[in-house]
């Protein structure tokens, strides 16, 4: 259809070359508008008018030939060649033979002309001969040799000819009859008639007669005879003839006289005004089997005559064609119309369909392109690529795509999901022939766009999403505030910021110069947000900053990334370390589709913000003290300094600058400038200070560039002197020997008197023994000794004057006696030492935790803690023993199915009522020996759970209890014969069949298991009746052939099993979850699977040993379950029914991995738990399909309200279990009659068709990673558009789960209880970002894994390759104890083998 496409092109454009130069460029701009494929079109055009024209190997003018001989004539060319032969009847026939050899025959009575391909030469590699055989007279003419792929058939520029006579007596004149009549139309213009009086013979003598009332013979000068075009005839002999009839030729060949045809003459219209050919759109296009009419219409003057002719492909053959001619006279023309009808059109009519009207004068032809669709189709591909890039304002852009379709399919696009309407917020989106269009592209637009092509009724849909960029240029915020007009103090660390936005992220580089103003460029301007245009100082010489070689020492260059009110902007900083040169800094932000700068003067001064007021010497003065006040002001920014005193009775609220001297007393002062550090000094200076001269005081500057002026305010404080004074005069003391003593000298005054002690008049100082403190107001004596005793004296003087005040001191006792307070100070202190310690002791003791408190923690199924707190459950729930007790006599215990640090599973029998009847096998959970008061608690609060809980399907139920005292307490659960999920699907790894089994068998199982499922949850009660009977009561013993039909060993696992079983546990976490109770440790080891492919939620509570399983990683005090836990339930300690989901999730992978180990080969460390909370998930399970890994995806959400609900998650697993909700894989059946389960799968691999409808499954609103809807095809697998990033892509390896006596995982690591909290701590509250889990690393595929751990499909007839590869393991079961390798081999070697350690469904919690 291309080829096609550009031949009309071609076409088209050499009409427009032969139209005249004037017209060729702009028709040539024209055709580029329409259609891209014009570039071709035109290159090979020009190319093909620069080459020579084709070249006929005989040079004559004219070839003369006898009748019945051999024309051949050969043509030479630069491109491909065609011919063209005067008798339209002769077909043609192709050689593509380049030898010489000889072409057939031509069978009797037909002729054919043969062109032949012939060997090139140099500079003329195209070649080709035409060859007649058997030459008639008809065959006189023009032979025309031309270029193939160009219409504009020109002689001496695209084409040669060359005119052949075929000699023949008997047959003169050619393609003539003489008894029949032909017209000659004679228009206004012409002034001679062209007689074509054809002959066969150049040589012949031909005689012109014009038949008036009897012949008349013509001739004259200007009568003029060519053998090649007939006798020319001037018009005025037509006009001077009274009567005419016609024109008619004579030869005479051998004494006999031969006639031409009668030629009349009819005077005729010549003007051709325009021809169209409807319709005019091209190319048409129309489905086979339907009707094509076109139209040619021609309009024409008055008396015009017109011949159509139509050439087609398949024109000879076609016999449903028809042509209707149709005649309308206009008010000032003739408008003639050929109708062509061609009934059943077929593919084979694809073509050209040109349309020729020639009139006497002009001969015009239009040509389109017919194109017939054998069926209905949609071809789309990218224009341009699928990401398009557009700049923020720009006038606007456009999404293209390339379409070729029939018939014209509905289009739709979208953005981000949301389709595109007529609704206001798509009012700049235009869809115009399936192209997007976007008028005043803003940064709102970026996002991804997807465009659906659709025709409904043939179900023909594609698609394709495009990614849209707008880059914005980069902007400085920083600009868009007021420039800060203060300097930077001098000696102080400053950070100079610029905070850019913009797309892509703009590169943001620094730049200082030596200071000095820049002048302004009025030439160089930018448009600001608003309009405004800001001018832009231009300054030269700028140096790169580098923290090496600057005049401010700088401490870092640092850029970096933030997200400020929801937008990412780039952040760069310079701090400098010491500001003490003035310099001016620019910051460039720059990106690909703009820069900004911003100047900024770094000015540095001494004065803080450059403008201040300093007072000397105090700032306090006293009265008559001598006061300086400075007013610094920059010599930079301001000038014109001014001191004011403001008036005491007309002081404002605020200071006003702009009216100062209205309430204010100007001053004088000194003014001086400091050139070192550049500022103006104005001093004020009062010698004696009164206190009429306390008040407020003003300095006024103005600022230079402005002219504002800027006020600094400054109260002075006048203290009046006053003179010291006794507030407590000291008292007499009477002390014993060695006793303390201490006399306050209390006095005030201004200033501040000074003190001196005396004793005796005489004066006191520091001595030893004696202390003076605070300035002398305290005297105090430690040990007083008898001569100590005297009359002391205070003295306080200060400028008003001094004061004195006396006290006696009395001494009583002597020296002599014993220093008894010193031992009675040891004693003291050995007592309170003693107490402590005593304390100390008793406060451990009462904090030390007792263990058997915690046990309540191995609990997993609890309720609600925000319904009832997890230490209440106990005393909350009741215990109705009337309903649940059951006679330990009735029991019949047998061996120990598994055990744990506190607690233990037996397997037991329990017979009903009627001592005949059969018993039946349940599960007993008891204490061990020993047991403590919290470890029964712990127990009984799992039976009360229980109850609570009630009866389900998929959840293990209660049976009774025995709580009696008289005997242990005893827990009765169901049993489950085929033990956890885990060990089961690793053991069943050799017998999986990765495609669904659509046997009967299964079919019909899971419908019951969806009808059981419908019935549970519409009539399910929480259970409180005493009388229950437990699922295994109503079958009793089962007979041996339903127990081979539901032996689940001896059936191979399909992926309906997985799949059921994932749908199971989501029903049975859904009627937890109703029951307002959560499990926080849902894993494939806590799913039990019973008959009938029933899966059971368990927990194993007190009777897992969480210290050896490997599962359970140690926190503290505590080991967890963190590879099934949820990133809050690791750092928050937040358990929910969502943080079941994400445990739902890693179930999943368990399941569709076939019992792998989660996270294979990754340590548990802060590392992975960074990366868990940072996004980074498991990669898919071999068995998984994009729906499946779907689910894991949406349930590992980092938003716990972003997850599905279990509800939500029964629906969609439900539909997925349905009879035709997955794609089912060809199966090449096996011919045997028996139904034996499975069959053998199919080699071919999916269809896109089958992929699109697995895609289309799952409704996208609950998978935000991996919207399936938007399914491709990638190689033999298939691939969903969406990123998640996953951890390293390590095999899934088997390993043998042997018990771990130490405190190893089996990952090989443990995470330390110091370690994990460093880790909670510092990465707390992270969980409230939503984008921490969307970044995307690695495209998802559903079949780009290869599993590892996959086990080799060779068989033994003696030993199954499952059990040659598990040869020298050893199987260990933490629940039920080991199970040895001989056990492995009875399973294998026995029909009836039944698994030795038969698990059991318990629903500790």
């Amino acid at each position: 259809m291309t080829n096609l496409l550009l031949k009309y092109w071609l076409n088209k454009l050499s009409e427009m070359l032969l139209k005249g130069d004037s017209e060729v460029a702009e028709n040539v701009t024209a055709l580029w508008k329409e259609d891209s494929v014009l570039l071709a079109g035109c290159t090979g055009l020009v190319t093909g008018f620069s080459m020579s024209p084709p070249a006929l190997d005989d040079t004559r003018d004219q070839i003369v030939l006898d009748a019945n001989n051999t024309l051949t004539i050969r043509c030479r060319g630069q491109r491909i060649l065609d011919w063209s032969w005067p008798k339209e009847s002769l077909s043609k026939v192709d050689f593509a033979d380049r030898q010489d050899q000889q072409p057939p025959t031509d069978a009797p009575g037909e002729r054919a002309v043969r062109v032949k391909e012939c060997q090139g030469e140099a500079g003329k590699p195209y070649c080709k001969t035409l060859i007649l055989p058997n030459t008639e007279p008809d065959d006189s003419g023009y032979y025309r040799c031309f270029y193939q792929d160009i219409k504009a058939v020109i002689d001496g520029t695209t084409a040669a000819s060359i005119y052949v006579f075929v000699r023949d007596p008997n047959h003169p004149f050619i393609r003539t009859d003489e008894n029949s009549m032909e017209t000659i139309f004679l228009t206004d213009s012409q002034t001679h008639i062209e007689v074509p009086c054809l002959v066969s013979d150049p040589e012949l003598k031909v005689s012109l007669f014009l038949w008036e009332s009897s012949p008349v013979l013509l001739e004259g000068e200007d009568i003029t005879w060519n053998n090649k075009r007939g006798w020319s005839v001037p018009r005025h002999i037509l006009e001077n003839t009274s009567i005419f009839i016609g024109f008619f030729c004579s030869i005479s060949v051998q004494n006999k006289d031969y006639r031409s045809s009668m030629y009349l003459v009819q005077p005729t219209g010549s003007r051709f005004y325009e021809l169209k050919l409807f319709p005019e759109d091209s190319p048409v296009e129309l489905m086979q089997g339907e009707v094509l009419v076109l139209n040619c219409t021609a309009l024409v003057e008055f008396d015009t005559a017109v011949e159509f002719k139509w050439d087609y492909p398949g024109q000879k053959e076609n016999s449903l064609a028809s042509i209707q001619h149709v005649r309308n006279v206009l008010e000032k023309a003739t408008m003639l119309s050929s109708i062509l009808t061609i009934r059943n059109v077929h593919v084979g009519g694809t073509g050209y369909y040109t349309c020729s009207a020639g009139s006497v004068e002009t001969t015009r032809d239009l040509s389109t392109v017919v194109i017939v669709h054998e069926k209905p189709f949609i071809s789309l591909d990218y224009r341009n690529g699928s990401v398009v890039e557009a700049k923020d304002g720009q006038k606007s852009v456009r999404l293209s795509v390339k379409l070729s379709a029939y018939p014209l399919p509905e289009t739709k696009w979208f953005k981000n999901g949301k389709l595109i309407s007529r609704r206001p917020e798509f009012s700049r989106f235009k869809v115009q022939h399936q192209a997007l269009e976007i008028i005043d592209v803003c940064k709102q637009d970026a996002g991804e766009y997807t465009v659906i092509v659709k025709n409904t009724a043939a179900a023909l849909e594609k698609r394709l999403n495009y990614t849209l960029i707008v880059n914005v240029p980069p902007q400085i915020h920083e600009k868009e505030a007021a420039a800060p007009t203060n300097p930077y103090r001098k000696t102080s660390r400053q950070t100079l910021t610029c905070t850019t936005t913009g797309n892509p992220p703009a590169t943001i580089t620094w730049q200082w110069r030596p200071w000095s103003p820049c002048g302004l460029n009025s030439t160089r301007r930018t448009l600001g947000r608003r309009g405004q245009r800001d001018k832009i100082p231009v300054c030269q010489d700028w140096i790169d900053l580098d923290p090496d070689h600057t005049v401010n020492p700088v401490e870092s260059i640092e850029t970096l990334t933030k997200m400020v009110d929801g937008k990412e902007k780039a952040v760069g900083r310079v701090v400098i370390q010491n500001a003490s040169v003035s310099a001016m800094y620019k910051c460039s932000a720059e990106n690909k589709v703009g820069k900004d700068e911003r100047l900024i003067y770094f000015y540095v001064t001494t004065i803080p913000e450059g403008f201040g007021i300093e007072m000397e010497p105090s700032e306090e003065p006293l009265e008559q003290d001598m006061v300086r006040l400075k007013c610094n002001a920059d010599n930079y920014i301001y000038e014109n300094l001014q001191w004011y005193r403001l008036d005491p009775q007309a002081v404002p609220p605020e200071l006003d600058c702009k009216s100062l001297h209205q309430y204010a007393e100007s001053l004088g002062g000194k003014l001086s400038f400091q050139t070192s550090s550049n500022n103006w000094v104005l001093e004020l200076s009062i010698a004696n200070i009164q206190l009429q001269d306390e008040g407020n005081y003003v300095c006024e500057v103005q600022n230079r560039r402005s002219g504002e002026k800027h006020c600094h305010r400054k109260y002075i404080p006048v203290k009046a002197l006053e003179a010291p004074r006794y507030r407590h005069n000291p008292t007499n003391q009477t002390v014993n020997v060695s006793e303390s003593l201490q006399m306050e000298c209390d006095v005030e005054g201004t200033p501040s008197p000074q003190l001196s002690w005396s004793k005796d008049n005489q004066p006191l100082q520091n001595l030893s023994g004696i202390l003076l403190q605070d300035s002398n107001r305290i005297l105090s004596i430690q040990r007083v000794r008898e001569e100590d005793a005297g009359l002391y004296t205070c003295t306080a003087c200060n400028q008003r004057g001094c004061a004195q005040s006396s006290a006696t001191v009395s001494v009583i006792g002597s020296d002599d006696k014993t220093n008894v307070e010193i031992v009675i100070l040891i004693g003291t202190g050995v007592i309170a030492i003693f107490f402590w310690v005593l304390l100390l002791v008793i406060f451990c003791n009462v904090k030390r935790v007792n263990p058997a408190d915690i046990k309540t923690g191995y609990l997993s199924i609890i309720m609600d803690p925000g319904e009832v707190p997890l230490e209440d459950q106990c005393e909350y729930l009741p215990y109705d023993s009337s309903q649940w007790e059951r006679p330990r006599d009735r029991l019949c215990l047998g061996k120990v199915l598994g055990h744990g640090a506190f607690g233990r599973v037996i397997e037991a029998s329990i017979s009903t009522h009627d001592k005949k009847a059969s018993s039946n096998t349940v599960a007993v959970k008891m204490l061990k020996d020993g047991a403590t008061a919290s470890e029964h608690k712990a127990l009984m609060s799992e039976l009360k759970i229980l109850i609570h809980i009630g009866n389900h399907l998929n959840v293990v139920n209660l049976l009774g209890a025995c709580t009696k005292p008289n005997g242990p307490l005893m827990v009765i659960v169901e049993y489950c014969k085929y033990g956890n999920l885990s060990n089961f699907l690793r053991a069943k790894r050799e017998f999986f069949l990765p495609y669904r089994d659509r046997s009967p068998k299964t079919q019909s199982q899971v419908r019951r298991m969806i009808e059981a499922g419908q019935v549970d949850q519409s009539g399910h009660q929480p259970s409180t009746s005493s009388n229950i009977t437990p699922p295994m009561q109503s079958r009793g013993k089962s007979s041996p052939s339903l127990e081979k039909l539901d032996d689940l060993w001896k059936t191979p696992l399909t992926i309906e099993d997985l799949i059921c079983y994932s749908f199971q546990v989501a029903r049975g976490m859904e009627f937890l979850v109703s029951r307002k109770c959560i499990h926080r440790d849902l894993a494939a080891r806590n799913i039990l699977l019973s008959e009938n492919n029933v899966v059971k939620i368990c927990d194993f509570g007190l009777a897992r040993d969480i210290y050896k399983d490997p599962d359970y990683v140690r926190k503290g005090n505590a080991r967890l379950p963190l590879k099934w836990m949820a990133p809050e339930s690791i750092f928050d300690k937040v358990y929910t029914s969502q943080s079941d989901v994400w445990s739902f999730g890693v179930l999943l992978w368990e399941i569709f991995s076939l019992g792998a180990s989660p996270y294979p080969g990754l340590q548990i460390d802060e590392d992975f738990c960074k990366r868990l909370k940072d996004g980074t998930r498991m990669r898919s399970p071999d068995n998984a399909s994009p729906e499946i890994y779907g689910i894991m995806l949406a349930c590992w959400q980092g938003e716990p309200r972003e997850r599905p609900t279990f509800p939500a998650l029964v629906e969609i697993l439900g539909d997925l279990l349905q009879e035709n909700s997955l794609p089912e894989l060809p199966l090449n059946l096996s011919e045997s009659s028996e139904d034996d389960g499975f069959s053998q799968a199919s080699s071919r691999p999916p269809s896109q068709e089958e992929i699109r409808l697995a895609c289309n499954t799952l409704s996208t609103g609950y998978y935000n990673c991996v919207p399936f809807a938007g399914c491709i095809m990638v190689g033999l697998s298939h691939t969903c558009h969406s990123r998640v990033k996953t951890f390293e892509e390590l095999p899934l390896e088997i390993t043998s789960h042997k018990t771990h006596h130490d405190s190893q995982t089996d990952s090989g690591m443990v995470l330390a209880s110091d370690e994990l909290e460093r880790f909670e701590h510092k990465h707390r509250g992270m969980l409230k970002n939503p984008s921490a889990g969307r970044s995307t690393e690695r495209l998802i595929s559903s079949q780009s894994v290869s599993s590892s751990g996959s086990i080799s499909t060779s068989t033994s007839t003696l030993r199954p390759a499952f059990f040659s590869q598990l040869s020298g393991q050893t199987f260990y079961n933490n629940e039920y104890g080991q199970l040895s390798e001989e056990g492995v081999s009875d399973f294998f070697s026995s029909d009836q083998a039944v698994y030795d350690g038969a698990f059991l469904a318990t629903s500790n919690l």
